[in-house]
């Protein structure tokens, strides 16, 4: 409507315009609207609205904004590319995907395809879209259906790994390929995890497998302890390893490597036994869902039906094998035959005890009738099973493939088939042949006892279990004065009546011990048999039992004879061994026993004792003027003098050649002494006259106290000898009392000899060196003294001043020199091999090794190697050298060809020393330490250490200065001008171990 302009009355247009249709057309386009809202609205699936040009939904439903964790207005603010992965599952980029879908729909063919898709929690979700264009005005618009098919999509592949890891089962792949396809499984359907299966060793202590492809070793080594469930017995989740008390020992090893949630199930057999546990970890923390908790369980019951399946499969090969061992290397043949007699299978022991060399051999025959060599016997066997279903331990004939006979002891059995008819027969046969042999040897043998009964000399009585008599041989018959009619059934105790020979008191027989009721089968060595008559007859019995198959006494024999002769020969026999024949006093061998007795009452502290050990003086003079003889009867009269001497209660023995032993009981030291002495003086006293001679001897006599303290026969021996060896060097004839800590250094030196031979054959020598330092000018090369020490029982070590004078007193410096020479030359080859430069060594020789041929063969053969040689300096005393002049230029000689050096120890000592200088080829001087310790306050010493240093050097020898113990020595010693010095002053000796390289 509108005003027209007129000029005399308002005027008004009105247009009217039929808006009927359009009005019908607004209102069904909102009802179109209201409609589709509402379908989209309540549709299933998320819908959503894609504007092309701006690449952003312009419109989506309730389920779309569920779907992807968005709101509304969040929603409509991304677009497709936004809410999907950078990649889709086959590895093409999803932006280039999405823009294919989206054109083809815009071009009017609709799209239905699969598509990962990725919500506000980045969790990927795989979904089935249709895409379908939107017809809007000059708008591109495309409406996208989103269904969720990750539950499908996980079933598909849940089902796909299951048929795979049947198969496998079913194909028998060995069960870490089959474990490792269930991990995949898992690992499969749960994004993001890692997943485990552990299988229980027997015992359930440890694990057998392990099987986790994802992991590397380290790790899975390191997390093989957490599958907990598998000892608990039911599924333990753990949410967060980072503050799980259970991980602390493993979490370090998880967090680096990503893990942060540990669920394990454990793995069971269908009976509900533990197998092992299936682990699945992820790297976020979390329990699982009930889809994977599900997941998991199926996991678990694929594993327990794998590996129970396997258990099964190894356990019935196990048996399977059992019962092929068993069936292969039993020792009795085994058959299984058919009805008719033909062979089906026979194990190896069947085919060796037939002398067939193989199974088909036996197969081939028609029947087993061919192997009895009596066909009635297969006959016989056949009738029994056929009527009876088994035979038992029968004995038939066998003919072997050679044709020798075997008698076999068979056993056997109907098989039958289900409805209960016999098919075949199986069994054992047993090759006893040789128990027939023997059972027919026993026969024979048992006559040819009987036989031997009646003949033998020994008296014979068998008795039944309660020990009545059932047997007396004849002989047995003549010793007791009973004949068998009359001793059988009688007790062995009324006919054999035993009682001992020295008391004279009732002693039992060994049957008791024979028939299991008391401690021995012998009787005791001084029965004495009362016969029926009354008369003793000495004799010796023993018993044994009687048993029948099954171990079971059933009786006993006893067996005697008489040994009256052999007893009084053995009671002077024995007097013999423990007496000496020429004075009738008991012998060494007795006399020690009796010491020992002694010793052990002394150590019970039960007694008191004390020992004397005489030796007479100048018996061998009467021996050698008067003859064996003389000495004989002097002997003998001396016992005579000792016996009236001592009291009853004391022992007197004869200890060898003139030594006698007496062993005082309940005695002090003082009356100990007086006996000694009264000995003494009677011997003193004695005159021996034979023929026109009348001779006189003494006696040296050692006492020893026997204490608690007293350690051995052996120990109280020696004491007495050493004694006794005092008293003569006092002078002979006297008495002398042991005391250890009075002891004579002679007999130190005695004790010393078994000490360092005892330390040789132990190894307890030890070697030390001394330098041999150059004062004249620089040394070429280094020099050092080898010396040798002894390690002690204690473990201290021993000086060689304290073992060497008695090593050469008694001639067992040899033995030393040897083990030092045999050290040195070792040291030097090692060092030589190792390509070192070799030291000069000192070793010193004495002079009772020059004296032994054998220590001269042993240096000639010991220093062989040129190299060697000349490392070598051997070093023997002037008085050595001197009186063994020949023996030591001999091997000075052979030695100095050798390359060896030589020097001359002690020099000064002797009175002609400069005299054999020429005569030696020796090398160094050394010059005693007594002049060189005072050289510097002593005159006369000072001369001789200048008159040795100018022969030395006149000579062309150079000289060495021992024991320089200061520096004012040592200054003094290069102004005269010695050549070499060697003391405490320059180095203390050091163990060879140190020496220097």
């Amino acid at each position: 409507m509108s005003k027209a302009p007129t000029s005399r009355r308002e005027m008004f247009v009105l247009c009217l315009r039929d808006v009927t249709e359009r009005r019908e057309s607004e209102q069904a386009m909102r009802e179109s609207e209201a409609r589709y809202r509402l379908l989209v609205d309540h549709a299933p699936e998320a819908i959503v609205v894609l504007d092309v040009d701006t690449a952003r939904f312009v419109d989506a439903n309730e389920n779309a904004q569920k779907l992807f964790g968005l709101d509304r207005e969040r929603l409509l603010a991304v677009g497709p590319v936004d809410l999907s992965p950078t990649l889709q599952p086959d590895g093409e980029p999803s932006l280039q995907r999405a823009r294919t879908y989206v054109q083809q729909a815009l071009a009017g063919e609709p799209q239905i395809f699969e598509w990962l898709c990725r919500d506000a929690a980045n969790r990927e979700i795989m979904c089935e879209v249709r895409l379908v264009r939107i017809p809007s005005g000059n708008r591109h618009l495309v409406r996208g259906s989103i269904a969720d098919i990750s539950g499908r999509k996980r079933s598909e592949r849940m089902a796909a790994a299951e048929r795979e890891v049947f198969e496998q089962i079913t194909g028998n792949v060995p069960l870490p390929q089959v474990l490792a396809a269930i991990t995949r499984l898992v690992e499969s359907v749960g994004v993001g995890t890692v997943c485990s299966v552990s299988v229980l060793a027997e015992g359930g202590q440890s694990f057998t497998h392990q099987v986790a492809p994802q992991l590397t070793d380290d790790v899975r080594t390191a997390l093989a302890g957490s599958d907990v469930a598998v000892y608990l017995g039911q599924q333990l989740l753990v949410s967060d390893v980072a503050v799980d008390p259970q991980w602390l020992e493993r979490r370090e090893v998880a967090l680096a490597a990503g893990l942060r949630a540990a669920w394990s199930t454990p793995i069971k057999a269908a009976g509900g036994n533990l197998l092992g546990a299936l682990g699945v970890y992820r790297a976020q923390p979390g329990l699982p869902t009930p889809q994977e908790s599900q997941i998991m369980s199926r996991a678990a019951q694929l594993a327990g039906i794998a590996i129970g399946r396997r258990l099964s499969e190894e356990a019935l090969r196990g048996s399977e094998a059992k019962f092929r061992g068993l069936f292969e290397s039993i020792a009795e043949g085994v058959y299984q035959s058919g009805r008719g007699g033909r062979l089906l299978s026979v194990n190896p022991a069947f085919v060796a005890m037939l002398g067939y060399q193989s199974a088909e051999e036996l197969y081939a025959l028609p029947g087993a009738a061919a192997l009895y060599w009596n066909p009635a016997d297969r006959a016989e066997f056949t009738r029994r099973i056929e009527s009876e279903g088994e035979i038992r331990d029968a004995e038939f004939l066998m003919r072997r493939r050679d044709g020798q006979q075997v008698v076999i002891l068979e056993n056997a059995r109907a098989m039958r088939d289900a409805s209960g008819e016999i098919i075949g027969y199986e069994g054992t046969i047993a090759d006893i042949t040789e128990r027939k042999r023997a059972e027919q040897a026993v026969f024979a043998e048992k006559e040819r006892a009987q036989v031997t009964l009646q003949s033998i000399g020994d008296a014979v009585i068998t008795t039944d279990a309660e020990g009545r008599i059932e047997y007396i041989n004849p002989v047995g018959e003549t010793l007791t004065a009973w004949n068998l009619s009359e001793a059988r059934g009688q007790p062995l105790g009324a006919v054999l009546k035993l009682v001992d020979e020295l008391s004279g008191e009732p002693i039992g027989n060994s049957l008791a011990g024979a028939l299991g009721r008391g401690e021995s089968g012998t009787a005791a060595d001084h029965s004495v048999l009362i016969t029926r008559s009354g008369t003793e007859v000495a004799i010796q019995e023993s018993a044994a039992p009687i048993c029948d198959r099954q171990g079971r006494v059933i009786g006993a024999v006893v067996v005697f004879h008489d040994v009256t002769r052999e007893r009084r020969l053995k009671r002077a026999l024995s007097w013999q061994a423990s007496h000496d024949a020429l004075t009738g006093l008991i012998n060494r061998r007795e006399f020690d026993n009796r010491l020992h007795a002694a010793l052990l009452a002394a150590q019970r502290e039960e007694g008191s004792y004390a020992l004397l050990y005489i030796d007479l003086d100048q018996f061998k003079v009467i021996n050698d003027t008067c003859g064996h003889q003389a000495g004989d009867r002097l002997l003998r009269d001396v016992t005579g003098l000792l016996q009236t001497r001592v009291r009853t209660s004391d022992t007197i023995a004869r200890l060898g050649g003139d030594e006698f032993g007496v062993l005082l009981e309940s005695c002090t030291p003082e009356q100990a002494v007086r006996i000694a002495e009264a000995a003494r003086q009677a011997i003193r006293d004695f005159r021996f006259v034979w023929g026109t001679n009348t001779l006189s001897v003494g006696a040296s006599i050692g006492i020893v106290q026997i204490s608690a303290e007293t350690e051995n026969v052996a120990s109280v021996m020696s004491a007495a000898d050493i004694a006794c060896y005092a008293a003569k060097d006092a002078g002979r004839n006297r008495i002398h009392v042991y005391e250890a800590d009075g002891v004579s250094h002679q007999h130190r030196e005695m004790h010393w000899v078994s000490r360092v031979t005892r330390a040789v054959e132990e190894q307890r020598l030890e070697l030390f060196f001394q330098p041999i330092v150059s004062i004249a000018a620089p040394a070429s090369r280094a020099f050092y003294e080898l010396t040798v020490r002894l390690r002690d029982d204690s473990g201290e070590l021993v000086m060689p001043s304290e073992f060497i004078p008695a090593a050469e007193r008694y001639n067992i410096m040899s033995v030393i020199d040897r083990w030092v020479v045999g050290q040195a030359i070792a040291l030097l080859t090692h060092r030589l091999r190792q390509g070192e430069t070799l030291p000069l060594l000192a070793v010193n020789l004495s002079g009772t090794s020059l004296n032994e041929q054998s220590f001269v063969d042993f240096m000639l053969q010991s220093v062989a190697e040129p190299a060697i040689a000349r490392a070598l300096c051997f070093e023997i005393t002037e008085t050595a050298a001197v009186t063994s002049l020949a023996n030591a230029r001999f091997l000075m000689s052979e030695l100095k060809n050798r390359g060896s050096r030589f020097a001359l120890d002690d020099f000064g000592t002797g009175v002609s020393s400069f005299v054999y200088l020429k005569a030696l080829p020796v090398d160094f001087l050394k010059i005693d330490g007594q002049f060189i310790s005072h050289v510097t306050d002593d005159p006369v010493n000072r001369s001789m250490v200048e008159a040795i240093s100018k022969v030395g050097r006149a000579l062309g020898i150079a000289t060495v200065a021992e024991c320089v113990e200061s520096q004012a020595v040592l200054e003094e010693l290069q102004r005269i001008g010695v050549d070499f010095a060697q003391g405490f002053h320059l180095a203390t000796p050091l163990p060879i171990a140190q020496l220097p390289k």
